[in-house]
């Protein structure tokens, strides 16, 4: 095949994937629909996101198989960014226990959250990967509890952003689910 014959081939699989991730995303929609109607709102369950992903990947071939789970792992996080979204929109202001006692100027451009996640690979990753998903730039990050032998790692991020948005807050409630120990600690 030619490099035109094999890009013609990829533009005709492309749409097929959309049409996909959309009945994917679908079904994301009644799953918080059923979560929210059942009264349990979690939505991130590591054990049953590694589950998935050793199903899926078995029969893969081996040089594939890094790329191929990398692109599954997005899929789920979209598919969780997703539902926090919607569930965000459906509860009743899912974001004032996140904010308790904290002053948010109008002018608020930067967010400083303080977060732990469990030492393992790709934890960290995954944090950073959810504030870029929802557009925005982190400023700076700082360990602050926790070392190479600890199973929990503290962080001290700073994001750049506008917490009087309601796009910021949909991301401070996914991180706060997904996190342990989070706090809002500023707002500058």
């Amino acid at each position: 095949m030619t490099l035109q014959e094999i890009r013609k081939e990829i533009d005709a699989i492309d749409p097929q994937i959309r049409e996909l991730l959309m009945k994917r995303l679908d079904c994301s929609s009644a799953v918080a629909d059923a979560k929210i109607a059942s009264g349990d709102l979690t939505i991130f369950r590591a054990d049953r996101e590694e589950a998935i992903l050793k199903r899926l990947g078995e029969g893969v071939p081996e040089e594939r198989l890094p790329g191929y789970l990398s692109v599954v792992r997005k899929i789920m996080e979209t598919s969780r960014m997703y539902q926090y979204g919607l569930m965000y929109d459906k509860l009743p202001d899912p974001f004032s226990p996140l904010a308790k006692e904290l002053v948010i100027p109008a002018d608020c451009r930067h967010v400083c959250v303080s977060l732990t996640r469990q030492n393992k690979p790709n934890a960290l990753a995954q944090v950073l990967s959810m504030i870029a998903d929802y557009g925005y730039d982190l400023e700076e990050i700082a360990q602050t509890g926790g070392d190479a032998s600890s199973e929990a790692v503290t962080f001290q991020v700073k994001i750049r952003g506008d917490l009087n948005e309601t796009h910021m807050k949909k991301l401070m409630f996914q991180l706060a689910a997904e996190t342990q120990d989070f706090r809002i600690v500023s707002c500058e």
